[in-house]
């Protein structure tokens, strides 16, 4: 098919109201839903009904709201399986959490922020509220600084903003940074090519993450591990440190050193 070719307008239009449930995160009415995917009320329930159909969306009997389906989890699921990045993330990432009794996260970005698209608990007791879909704190969260310090998307620099200058209500987990502090620290990750947080926001929880890059040389997603103090010191030397550095090294498309990238500056 040459560029430009032209595509389908029902599924471009499926699309568009697929992505207004991703941006919502919430079961939504339907005149709510037509509006942000741009049409009319008649029309955005005829393709709901579609989208029923396959597995993509449903409606609960009781209110009649709408929200992603099962469908649509399976398809997430079948790219985390999928990807030879994330697959091999997964892989280790289960080897490093049994090995230090932590939990193992890969985290994506997502219209709301950094977000978590696979977590594994392994041996240990998962006391700590993070599952698929919770969203942490661009400034604040060692997850989100390395999309600070490395990513593209154009969201970053106005999340980052608004978090800094408290205008919102930080949207995720993550603990209050000051603004004249964090251009300093965005630094020190980018020449070390990794993030960590030292009992906070949760006090006597530990978190490393390191970045992994796509072929085009894009931060695809962030690998992370996150634990007690105990099981998981993040000092430069720390076991856990250099075994997750080699683990971005290995899963980077590229050889290059994180640490060596000098994106620009999202904050």
């Amino acid at each position: 098919m040459v560029e430009g070719a032209r595509g389908i307008q029902s599924v471009e239009v499926s699309g568009r109201i697929l992505r207004a449930l991703a941006r919502s995160a919430r079961p939504m009415m339907l005149k709510d839903l037509a509006e942000d995917a741009d049409l009319k009320p008649a029309q955005c329930h005829a393709y709901l009904t579609s989208l029923k159909n396959v597995g993509f969306v449903r409606q609960d009997w009781a209110t009649g709201l709408y929200s992603a389906g099962p469908f649509a989890l399976r398809l997430g699921v079948s790219w985390l399986n999928g990807n030879p990045q994330t697959a091999a993330a997964k892989l280790e990432l289960k080897v490093l959490a049994e090995d230090f009794g932590v939990m193992a996260l890969i985290v994506v970005w997502s219209s709301f922020g950094p977000s978590i698209a696979h977590t594994y608990a392994g041996w240990t007791q998962a006391s700590l509220n993070l599952r698929q879909g919770s969203i942490f704190s661009v400034t604040g969260s060692a997850n989100g600084r390395l999309f600070a310090a490395f990513g593209g998307a154009p969201e970053i620099a106005p999340m980052i903003e608004a978090e800094l200058s408290r205008k919102a209500q930080k949207a995720g987990i993550g603990e209050d940074v000051e603004t004249e502090d964090f251009p300093e620290r965005i630094g020190e990750i980018r020449a070390q090519g990794y993030s960590v947080a030292e009992g906070r926001p949760i006090p006597g929880v530990n978190a490393v993450s390191v970045p992994i890059f796509a072929p085009t040389g894009e931060l695809a997603f962030v690998a992370s591990l996150i634990g007690s103090a105990a099981n998981l010191p993040v000092g430069r030397d720390a076991p856990a440190v250099l075994r997750m550095l080699q683990l971005g090294r290995t899963l980077s498309a590229t050889a290059a050193d994180p640490g060596t990238r000098q994106k620009e500056s999202a904050e």
